[in-house]
C-alpha cells in the first residue's frame, strides 16, 4: 500500500534530516513483455508451501538484506551525529543570525535557514545515500541505472523534500511562538489536513516526476477486463482510466503493484516488470491484494493509527525538546524553543523519535498487509481456479526478484518489516482455505468455484 510512504508531512521532514528523501528504485534492463495467457487450472502441487531458493540465491538474498539493514541503522546513527554536531557547533545559531540580517519575517527566515541546514546535513550523508541507492542496487543486480540518471532522480527527490521541509518548518515555529505550552498538539492538528492533501495530490504531482504511466488497457486490454471483473466482485469502482501500467523496467528489475491516492486521485498501478514476470492468474492475486487495501479501508485506517502514534511522539518530543534546551540551550546559543537556531536540535529529536516509533508503525502495516493477502485469496476464490497456488507462486517470484531475506531475524522483522516475511506469506497463501474446511470467509461473500 503506497499511501503509507507519505502519511505525514513531518515524516518527509525526517527523510530530509536523514539525507535526501529515498529516491525511486534504480533502473535495470528493460524486460520484454510477456503474453498473458487465459486463466487455466493450476495444480495444487505446483504451489510452493515455503520460499524456495537455491544455495546461491539464498546467499545473495541474505547478503543484500544484511547490507541494507546495516545501511538503515548506520544511516540513523549518522543523521543523529550530524545534527548533534550542528547543534553543539552552533551552526543553527549562525544560520539564524544570517537570516535575521536579511529579514525579520519568519517565513523568509525559514526559507534561508531550512535549505542551508538540510543541504549541509544531506551533503555529509550523501555518500551513504549513494552507496545504498546506487552501489548496492547495481552490485546485487537490481539496477543498471547510470550515475547521471540516479543523480537526476536523487536531485528531484531532494528538491521535493526541501519544499515540504521549508513549509513544515515555517508552520512549526509559527505554532511554537503562538502556543508555547501546547504547540505539540496544535502542530499535530495543523499537519493532519496537510498530510491528507499530500496523499490526495501525490499521484498527480509527485509520481509522474519519476515514472511514466499509461492506462493498462492500451497494452493489455484483456487483462484490464479481468481486473475490472475482479473489482466488480469486490464491490469497488476504479475507472478504467485509473488502472495504470507504470514503466518500472526503465529503473528496476524488481516487481510490484500498488494503490495510491483516495477519492478522485484513487488509482491502481501495476509495474511493467510484474506484467512481464507473472501469469494472468498470479497478477489477479496481486491486484486482489491491492484492491483489499481500498475495500478494507486500510489507507485511512492506517493513516489514523499512525497519526495517533505521531501524536504520542510529538508529546514526548515536546518534553525532550524543552528539557534539552533548558539544560544546554545557553551553552549552545539557543534562546528557546521558538528560536529558529533550535532547528538542528528539533531534527535530532525528530529523527530519534521516528526511529523509536518505526516498530510500532511497521507492526500496524504488517497487520494490514496480512489482511490484504487474505482478502486477495477470498476475492479471487471462484474467479481463478486455484488462488492458493497462484498467490504462493506470485510471492515466490516476487521474493526471488526482489532478493527477499528467506529467514530474517526476529529483531529485524520486529523493527523493519512493513510486510510479513516472504516465507510466512507463502505459507499462508498455500494453507488458507476456509472454503475447503466449510468455514465462512472473513472479508468476502463466497461464490461457487468454477467446475
Amino acid at each position: 500500500m503506497k499511501a503509507g510512504l507519505i502519511l505525514c508531512l513531518f515524516t518527509v521532514l525526517t527523510c530530509a534530516a536523514r539525507g535526501a528523501a529515498e529516491p525511486p528504485p534504480a533502473p535495470s534492463q528493460a524486460i520484454a513483455p510477456r503474453a498473458h495467457e487465459p486463466a487455466a487450472p493450476s495444480p495444487a502441487s505446483a504451489a510452493p508451501s515455503h520460499f524456495e531458493l537455491s544455495p546461491a540465491q539464498r546467499a545473495k538474498a541474505v547478503a543484500y538484506a544484511q547490507a541494507m539493514d546495516a545501511v538503515y541503522f548506520g544511516g540513523v546513527a549518522l543523521s543523529l551525529l550530524i545534527y548533534l554536531l550542528f547543534w553543539q557547533a552552533r551552526f543553527g545559531v549562525a544560520l539564524r543570525r544570517l537570516a535575521e540580517r536579511i529579514s525579520h519575517r519568519l517565513a523568509v527566515q525559514c526559507l534561508i535557514v531550512t535549505p542551508l541546514l538540510l543541504a549541509g546535513g544531506t551533503a555529509i550523508a550523501w555518500p551513504l545515500d549513494f552507496y545504498a541507492g546506487f552501489v548496492l542496487e547495481r552490485r546485487f543486480g537490481l539496477s543498471s541505472e547510470s550515475f547521471g540518471l540516479w543523480m537526476r532522480d536523487w536531485g528531484k527527490s531532494f528538491f521535493v523534500t526541501l519544499i515540504v521541509a521549508v513549509f513544515v518548518t515555517w508552520v512549526f515555529y509559527a505554532i511554537v511562538r503562538r502556543s508555547p505550552k501546547r504547540w505539540w498538539f496544535h502542530f499535530w492538528l495543523a499537519m493532519l489536513p496537510a498530510a491528507l492533501f499530500v496523499m490526495l495530490v501525490e499521484p498527480w504531482v509527485i509520481e509522474p516526476m519519476f515514472y511514466k504511466f499509461h492506462p493498462l488497457d492500451q497494452t493489455h486490454p484483456e487483462l484490464t477486463a479481468k481486473i475490472e471483473a475482479l473489482l466488480r466482485h469486490a464491490d469497488l469502482h476504479i475507472p478504467r482510466s485509473r488502472i495504470l501500467e507504470m514503466k518500472a523496467s526503465s529503473k528496476t528489475r524488481e516487481i510490484d503493484a500498488y494503490v495510491s491516492g483516495f477519492g478522485p486521485s484513487k488509482r491502481l498501478v501495476i509495474w511493467d516488470t510484474a506484467l512481464a514476470s507473472l501469469t494472468t492468474n498470479e497478477l489477479l492475486l496481486v491486484v486482489g491484494h491491492e484492491v483489499g487495501h481500498y475495500v478494507l479501508h486500510h489507507v485511512l485506517k492506517e493513516f489514523a493509527l499512525i497519526e495517533l502514534v505521531t501524536l504520542c511522539y510529538f508529546f514526548v518530543g515536546f518534553w525532550m525538546f524543552r528539557f534539552l534546551i533548558r539544560r544546554w540551550g545557553k551553552r549552545t546559543g539557543v534562546k528557546g524553543e521558538s528560536d529558529l537556531a533550535s532547528l538542528p536540535l528539533a531534527l535530532l529529536v525528530l529523527i530519534l523519535l521516528t526511529f523509536l516509533s518505526d516498530p510500532v508503525v511497521n507492526a500496524i502495516s504488517r497487520h494490514y498487509e496480512h489482511q490484504a493477502d487474505q482478502f486477495a485469496l477470498e476475492v479471487t476464490y471462484g474467479v481463478v481456479r486455484n488462488p492458493n497456488a497462484d498467490e504462493a507462486r506470485a510471492f515466490q517470484v516476487l521474493g526471488e526478484r526482489d532478493l527477499s531475506d528467506p529467514d530474517p531475524s526476529a529483531f529485524i522483522r520486529f523493527w523493519l518489516y512493513s510486510h510479513p516475511p516472504i516465507n510466512a506469506r507463502i505459507h499462508f497463501a498455500a494453507t488458507y482455505k476456509p472454503w475447503a474446511e466449510g468455514k465462512p470467509m472473513e472479508f468476502v461473500h463466497p461464490r461457487p468455484a468454477p467446475k
